[in-house]
């Protein structure tokens, strides 16, 4: 007689708990289920009731399944490096690590007789993350590990009961993060009922993405979405009498589990049961109600020094600050001297490319809500431009909206309250940071317009657009700003290059002389030392053009005295400066001068372009200063080498070169460069100037266009004389739930803009941020939001939309040797014996076994006797 588990339709009461968590991943055994919250195991009666915490991991815990006989639970986590297979007793307790692959994605299922758990894992795999890894398995007292013969798989699962059929499920391990995909990844059910060997694939057909098969007394479950929602639908064993057996509406069934007696899954967060014996429809599905307690550790606020968190800088025009941000967070911070100062709200916004304006005042995009005003309110959901007085406060001054699109780039004019802005929808806007008004510059039809700067009397902008997709050429705009920049009468923008290729990074010559900018358009073939060939891989250089008909070459030397100066005075013929001391080679301005008001000649301006005398390569960056020119040159790397740096993201590789055109020659001033910026002052004040630049994590000021003292080139403390800045001044508190949140919104905005399609594919994305938005109070951990938001995501349809990276807690790092053989168990002898050695490439470091080295005696064959 068969015993049937009864099911209250009645929900229990509720619970005082400390709130609700983000419950998946269910087990069940023995009217005990196992699930996964805050990235640690629980336990919890079949009729719910108050949730037991079983772990307290320092990594993440995923995919438990209870043994056969409910004693053990297999699980997968990073307690000792990465992922591979733990066992721990049901009730609780230590864990006993089994492998030692560090590359298991989850745990599948044990074999009927408890003794072997089976696990996915990508170590013999060709795609790390790809579809083609195998299912494995290894017995609960450890020791070898057993490929089994089901060929790749994601689950694979072996009828009980019956003719012991076999079902495998490819290609994809749930479908809610791939919603109602139908490409060549989609889901795919192979079943061999006899074990046989012979396996047919089922619904080939069928309008959804099928996932996790299993067997459930005599027929086969799995998750589908062919009718719109993911839910669980059944059939036999030969696809015939297909049955839908959930009726969820707006959240996916994710993580069926079954003992043969009860069915739990996950939905929206929540655990839910079914009685497969009961007649399918909606009202056998309950959900279980888990009284949940938690200190919830993962939330707790947090603090974190700047140094590893910074992300964009702006360099005070007086040269004497710098305001950036970091996790989001809008700071300022004189160099060396007094205190960091934090402007904005504290927690839940992101603030993001500050600049200075003229007057003092510092501006950034947030996302902070704009204050309820008479004729408008700005939902959250859309960044507006906040700007902030010199003291900090909590809230702006004032805040503006911004043009459509997300803004992409900023330009900061040095003499009006002007911002030049670029955005995703491939447009050029102005907007006045005093009144908020608004002003289309320009449009692209092919890729966004880059590479924003003003001229040092703020009439004129230039910029990078595209002509087509392989050409890009440097435009200039005339402002006609009024006296007081209140007002803009723009010109028409004029194409002033002719590019052969890529011309960008336009920048002025603070004097009004010339418009530096970078080309590539050099052809010099370079010839593959592998292959008859040829390639263009230094093809930029600098160049300029000359704003005014009668300028000179400034390149072309002029005859003088040795050791005096050249008797037609500075290259472009401009007597008001002068050299002050044989020591100091930076030209300054007179301070009675008055400041540039420049007029360009536009007739033929693309023909008067002047090549720089610098030898060709890769340049990024290019920056006027008086009577000088900086700009940066990177090192060519092959594609290995650009894995390498992927790795150590700390390191830049750039050339910080300056051009003096006084001496007519070049040279390097720093290494290891990566972002420059370099102060604006006003003309009438000072024409020094200070440059900021990155190196790796790192920020160094200096004097601008001065080589770096011999002294001081391998000094790393922070100090005025090195003027490497401290950012550990730089506190960051974080509130994770509010940070959370605002990531969440963010990533809900990102693909509203960016998606491939303006409709996004016809989903009611604003619908699909309500739904997903109500889970977020019931997150407690960075992995469930990640979790979430690839849920959210998913609602598109589409491939290619990821998430991943973030802070994730820390865990600890014992990587397992790699000696780049097989080895195999044999029992007969009770040794592992080295099948075969991959020699590799002996002559490169870490790219051959160890066991390949000269003087490592070790043949294939032989049996390893001890470690």
């Amino acid at each position: 007689m068969k015993s049937k588990t009864k099911f209250s339709k009645k929900l229990l009461p509720t619970l005082n708990g400390t709130g609700q968590g983000y419950f998946t991943q269910p087990t069940i055994s023995n009217k005990q289920i196992i699930f996964v919250c805050e990235n640690d195991l629980w336990q919890v009666p079949l009729e719910g009731g108050r949730a037991q915490r079983l772990t307290s991991s320092r990594s993440e815990t995923h995919s438990p399944v209870y043994s056969p006989n409910g004693q053990w639970i297999a699980c997968c986590t990073m307690e000792e490096g990465e992922h591979d297979v733990y066992l721990m007793e049901s009730s609780g307790g230590p864990l006993q690590r089994l492998t030692w692959l560090n590359s298991v994605t989850h745990i599948v299922s044990w074999s009927h007789d408890g003794q072997y758990i089976w696990f996915r894992s990508t170590h013999q795999a060709v795609h790390s993350r790809g579809s083609d890894a195998w299912i494995f398995r290894v017995s609960i007292n450890g020791g070898p590990v057993e490929r089994l013969p089901y060929g790749p798989a994601m689950t694979v699962d072996l009828q009980v009961n019956g003719k012991k059929g076999v079902v495998l499920g490819r290609n994809t391990l749930s479908n809610s993060r791939w919603k109602r995909y139908r490409g060549g990844m989609a889901g795919e059910i192979w079943v061999d009922k006899n074990n046989s060997g012979n396996f047919k694939r089922l619904f080939r057909d069928l309008q959804g993405n099928p996932v996790s098969p299993f067997w459930l007394r005599e027929r086969l479950w799995f998750v589908s979405d062919h009718e719109g929602v993911g839910n669980l639908f059944s059939c036999t064993p030969e696809g015939g009498r297909l049955r839908q057996e959930t009726f969820q509406k707006e959240y996916y069934v994710r993580f069926p589990a079954t003992d043969g007696k009860a069915l739990i899954y996950h939905v929206g967060g929540e655990l839910w049961i079914l009685d497969p014996e009961e007649n399918s429809g909606p009202e056998r599905e309950i959900q279980i109600p888990i009284g949940w307690h938690s200190t919830k550790t993962r939330l707790q606020r947090r603090f974190f020094y700047g140094d590893e968190y910074w992300e964009e800088t702006m360099i005070h025009p007086q040269g004497h600050e710098v305001a950036l941000t970091a996790r989001g967070k809008l700071f300022s911070m004189p160099f060396w001297e007094q205190a960091v100062r934090q402007h904005g709200i504290r927690d839940g916004v992101r603030y993001r490319m500050p600049c200075w304006l003229p007057n003092g005042k510092l501006a950034a995009i947030s996302d902070a809500p704009l204050k309820k005003n008479k004729t408008k309110k700005l939902s959250a959901m859309e960044e507006q431009l906040d700007v902030f007085g010199s003291t900090p406060t909590e809230f702006p001054d004032c805040s503006h909206r911004l043009p459509p699109g997300r803004m992409q780039e900023i330009a900061v004019s040095p003499r009006f309250q002007h911002l030049a802005l670029t955005t995703s929808r491939m447009e050029l806007f102005l907007i006045n940071a005093e009144t908020g008004r608004i002003s289309k510059l320009d449009d692209s039809k092919i890729r966004e317009i880059s590479d924003p700067v003003f001229s040092p009397d703020g009439r004129w902008l230039a910029y990078t657009k595209h002509l087509s997709l392989e050409l890009t050429a440097i435009f200039l705009l005339d402002l006609k700003p009024s006296a007081n920049g209140k007002r803009i009468k723009a010109k028409d923008p004029v194409q002033i290059t002719q590019p052969v290729r890529y011309d960008f990074s336009p920048a002025f010559d603070p004097e009004g002389r010339w418009l530096y900018f970078l080309s590539s358009r050099i052809y010099n073939p370079i010839w593959d030392t592998v292959q008859t060939g040829t390639s263009f891989s230094r093809s930029m250089k600098p160049y300029l053009l000359t704003l005014k008909k009668d300028s000179p070459n400034p390149f072309e030397a002029l005859p003088h005295a040795p050791g005096g100066q050249e008797t037609g005075g500075t290259p472009a013929g401009d007597s008001s400066h002068e050299t002050q001391d044989s020591n100091n080679s930076t030209t300054k301005q007179s301070k009675d001068s008055k400041k540039v008001a420049l007029e360009i000649d536009l007739d033929g301006i693309a023909e008067r372009i002047v090549e720089f005398p610098v030898s060709e390569g890769v340049y990024k960056q290019i920056i006027g200063l008086p009577n000088k020119v900086i700009f940066t040159e990177f090192p060519l790397s092959g594609a290995l080498h650009d894995l390498e740096a992927e790795d150590n993201q700390d390191k830049d590789e750039g050339i910080l070169w300056v051009y003096d055109f006084e001496k007519q020659e070049a040279e390097t001033i720093a290494e290891n460069v990566g972002i420059v910026q370099t102060s604006v002052p006003d003309e009438s004040e000072n024409s020094s100037r200070t440059m900021l630049y990155s190196s790796g994590d790192l920020l160094r000021a200096l004097e601008a266009g001065v080589s770096v003292p011999e002294d001081t080139k391998t000094e790393k403390q922070h100090s005025r004389k090195s003027g490497w800045l401290d950012l550990r001044r730089i506190r960051i508190s974080v509130q994770y739930q509010e940070e959370w949140a605002q990531m969440f919104q963010e990533t809900w905005r990102l693909q509203k803009e960016f998606f491939w399609t303006e409709d996004l594919s016809g989903v009611d994305w604003e619908r699909v941020y309500q739904r997903y938005a109500r889970l977020l109070p019931r997150i407690g951990s960075r992995s469930e939001l990640s979790d979430l938001i690839w849920e959210m995501q998913g609602e598109l349809g589409t491939s290619h939309a990821y998430e991943y990276g973030g802070d994730y807690p820390y865990s600890p790092r014992y990587p397992v040797g790699c000696l780049g053989a097989d080895l195999v168990f044999d029992s007969k002898q009770k040794s592992w014996i080295f099948q075969k050695i991959y020699s590799g490439d002996i002559w490169k470091p870490n790219e051959h076994s160890p066991l390949a080295e000269p003087g490592v005696s070790v043949e294939e064959g032989e049996r390893l006797l001890a470690v």
